[in-house]
């Protein structure tokens, strides 16, 4: 029979995991509750739970392992939604305030998951004040990247306080799970494709080893080829427990910091997160001569619509030097820009050189044993990390979210940390807002929200920099050109005001 085959790339983030490593992504939304429903709003969502975990192969499917992990696990379905384990509760002592929803957060989001299970949990947490909740939903990185946990929302949410009629499940018969004689005939099977695989990316990984040669030999480049980044307190072995904060700024102010800037707003989010850090490690007297540098995430989906039930990550990652180095915000921004530019650049030019799927013979073993070794031995204490942090930004909706008709307030992200980079911070926009969400190891970063209250200082540097400036032209242009609106283009428009300026 077929084996649905765990690709290697997801298959990673599952040999990767050790018990203080755990290799799931979250998200903690806040809603607001419908007038006399905090009593029965666990219950309504266990229900809603129930009605529609069939509609995503995500919440149906767990991993199992091959024979002797000879090769990557295989996707099986599951027997049963145990609905008690997979949606659970957590209620906030009084006064219920987003500082205890924080701390709260981070104690979730460090256990792991049960991998005999299908590979996410819900957590509602109650309590929270003005007649809120909060919602952890954790899901496994190898089944889900950003992408493809926005397009999950329209599924398990409503875009509307009234819920959606949904079709109840097909009875069908459940699949035999693959027996160990076919996983190991389709292990040596896919061992013996491998170099086909292999060949037909020869002249992607040739380009790729010539642009990356010519990289490292250009000294023109605003970001020079390195491969390691300088070393901060965070850059360690991580422990078990995590630090969780959250912030939120107006859309509309990102963007028109971008527009007067001429950058893009993930450039923006950069440079944000690169005055926080700053602003942070310059206090402690931490703050490297060097520029830190982050690990982003790059999407490979080609822009193409993407299902609500696919499966999976479709990533690469460049790095990004984050102007730490640059005390005046506005150069920071320019030189955020410029190095981004170059590092999209090297990210087009060897993508294709990517294997996402491949297959050795042992890999599971080995890569298992690599990564508890790697924390075991303390190797992050020992050299330099080839990234300080990770900063991710993924698009969200633009509409409201409703579940069982409370309407949903803030989406913020929450992520996962490794040994040697003992901080992410992710962003994610939805509606009007935002919402960041830092995470970090607890034992390397205790004073979590001083760094978030650094962030927002860092977005409002920027505000008065860019947005002051932009009020002053729009005054001018009222003045000296009232007929603007009537200009047909804005270029004749900016010549215009040139000239009346001279």
């Amino acid at each position: 029979m077929p084996v649905d085959k765990v690709k290697a790339l997801d298959a990673s983030w599952l040999h990767f995991e050790t018990s203080s490593m755990p290799m799931h992504v979250a998200s903690a939304p806040i809603f607001k509750l419908p007038r006399g429903k905090a009593k029965t709003f666990y219950g309504d969502l266990k229900e809603h739970v129930k009605s529609r975990a069939h509609l995503l192969k995500t919440y149906r499917v767990k991993p199992k392992r091959t024979p002797l992990n000879l090769d990557h696990p295989v996707w099986v379905e599951a027997d049963e939604i145990d609905l008690d384990y997979h949606v659970q509760r957590y209620v906030l002592p009084k006064p219920g305030t987003m500082a205890q929803y924080e701390h709260a957060v981070a104690r979730i989001q460090e256990r792991p998951l049960d991998f005999d299970r299908p590979l996410w949990q819900y957590t509602l947490v109650e309590g929270l004040e003005g007649n809120r909740v909060g919602l952890v939903i954790k899901i496994h990185h190898s089944v889900i990247d950003g992408e493809s946990g926005v397009a999950q929302l329209d599924v398990m949410f409503d875009k509307t306080k009234r819920p959606r009629k949904v079709a109840p499940p097909k009875q069908v018969a459940k699949l035999p799970e693959p027996s160990a004689l076919t996983l190991i005939a389709d292990a040596y099977g896919r061992f013996l494709y491998q170099p086909v695989e292999l060949a037909r990316k020869l002249p992607s990984l040739f380009s790729a080893v010539r642009h990356v040669a010519g990289v490292a030999l250009d000294r023109e480049r605003v970001s020079p080829f390195a491969l390691t980044a300088p070393r901060t307190h965070f850059n360690r072995v991580i422990g078990k427990h995590r630090r969780f904060a959250m912030a939120s700024v107006p859309l509309e102010d990102v963007k028109a910091i971008k527009k007067a800037a001429g950058v893009t707003l993930n450039d923006v989010v950069m440079a944000m997160c690169g005055g926080a850090l700053r602003r942070f490690l310059d206090r402690l007297e931490d703050l490297p001569e060097e520029s830190l540098t982050a690990a982003v995430p790059v999407s490979l989906r080609r822009g193409e619509a993407q299902g609500s039930d696919e499966m999976g990550t479709l990533v690469t990652s460049m790095t990004c030097p984050l102007g730490t180095h640059i005390e005046d915000p506005a150069e920071r921004l320019e030189f955020v820009h410029l190095a981004s530019v170059e590092a999209k650049g090297d990210v087009e030019a060897t993508k294709d050189a990517m294997i996402q799927n491949f297959n050795v013979f042992g890999a599971p073993l080995a890569m298992r044993w690599a990564a508890q070794a790697y924390g075991a031995l303390q190797l992050a204490n020992m050299h330099r990390p080839i990234a300080n942090l990770i900063i991710s930004n993924v698009a969200g909706p633009r509409h409201e979210i409703f579940l069982k008709g409370a309407k949903m307030e803030h989406y913020h992200p929450v992520s996962a940390v490794a040994h040697g980079q003992g901080l992410n911070i992710t962003v994610q926009s939805y509606l009007d807002k935002l919402d960041f969400g830092l995470v970090a190891c607890a034992d390397l970063l205790p004073g979590l929200p001083v760094m978030r209250d650094d962030l927002v200082a860092s977005f409002e540097e920027l505000k008065a920099i860019y947005l002051e400036d932009a009020v002053e032209e729009d005054d001018e242009i009222r003045i000296d050109v009232p007929d603007a609106d009537k200009l047909p283009s804005p270029d004749v428009f900016h010549r215009v005001v040139a000239a009346a300026a001279e």
